[in-house]
């Protein structure tokens, strides 16, 4: 590595690679850029906080052992990113902490990936996070915590490997504490992008699944206007009202409005709602995640 690039005390470089592609020739779309390295600067804080403070949970540590992350000059003629990230002194009890901290977060990338491509339930993904998370001595103290933590991680990560089949290959992390590479590919990207298993018979209480386009979503309220990708009815022919019951929905950088602003498809589980009395058509309900067996169902409509 260049000496001028050489970590001082309390700082590591981390280094992004975007591989192939239009990176191969130094360029990559800015979009591309910023989305990962947002995805990238969510996940480790993320991932920080919940190490630190030993809780499998997002809450933020203190503002005084929060790590600071700088984008260094490029090195001409490839595509590199070096992050620096400022780890505070009162952290740096030992070289290992930076270490340890790296293994956990790779780690966590790797389970996350590995649930996602396994097709399990969300709840065993969920497990899966808990059991890697007593490795590392990290408490679950609010299990509410923990579903928004890995939905944070899912985020943060989908982020991260945007550019990939756009503008790079492959995505290639490694920090100058660790011989530990974390390498993010296009099966990585296709096993983030895909949701969890649902029971059959969730699946069986009146849902189907389609492909839709948003064309507009009130974010307090759950309200949608949709397209239907491959429409096989009378009410999927046009632009049809909908409700999405995801609370999701009214949360930053949720994959609703995300489809929204790109402009792209979303899969998800819908039923038509009807009136009780005149059994009229009246939306559709819909949802990426279904609600287990434990929530209540989704509402079968009112009377207008």
């Amino acid at each position: 590595m260049d000496k001028s690039k050489s970590p001082k005390q309390g700082q590591q470089i981390i280094k992004l690679s975007f591989v192939g592609l239009d990176a191969d020739k130094g360029v990559i779309g800015v979009r591309d850029l910023t989305r990962a390295l947002e995805g990238w600067r969510a996940y480790w804080e993320i991932s920080t906080s919940a190490y630190l403070n030993k809780e499998l949970s997002p809450k933020p540590l203190p503002p005084d052992m929060r790590t600071q992350i700088k984008i260094q000059a490029l090195k001409n003629g490839s595509f590199d990113v070096f992050g620096l990230v400022m780890i505070p002194l009162g952290l740096m009890i030992s070289y290992d902490i930076v270490k340890i901290l790296w293994k956990w977060q790779w780690s966590l990338v790797k389970r996350h990936i590995k649930s996602k491509k396994e097709l399990i339930s969300k709840e065993d993904a969920i497990e899966a996070l808990k059991e890697l998370a007593r490795k590392f001595e990290i408490e679950v103290k609010n299990p509410t915590d923990v579903v928004r933590l890995l939905d944070l991680i899912d985020e943060a990560l989908n982020e991260l490997v945007e550019p990939i089949d756009y503008s790079a290959r492959k995505v290639v992390i490694s920090i100058t504490s660790s011989q530990k590479i974390l390498t993010l590919t296009s099966n990585d990207k296709r096993a983030l992008r895909s949701g969890y298993h649902i029971e059959p018979g969730i699946a069986s209480k009146g849902f189907e699944r389609f492909s839709i386009k948003f064309i507009r979503i009130h974010k307090e309220t759950g309200n949608a206007i949709i397209t239907f990708d491959n429409p096989s009815g009378i009410n999927q022919m046009g632009h049809e009202y909908s409700h999405i019951t995801d609370l999701n929905v009214s949360r930053p950088k949720n994959i609703y409005t995300r489809a929204l602003h790109e402009g792209k498809s979303l899969e998800v589980w819908g039923k038509m709602v009807r009136s009780r009395t005149t059994n009229k058509f009246q939306r559709w309900e819909i949802t990426a995640n279904l609600p287990s067996d434990d929530t209540p169902l989704l509402d079968i409509g009112n009377d207008e």
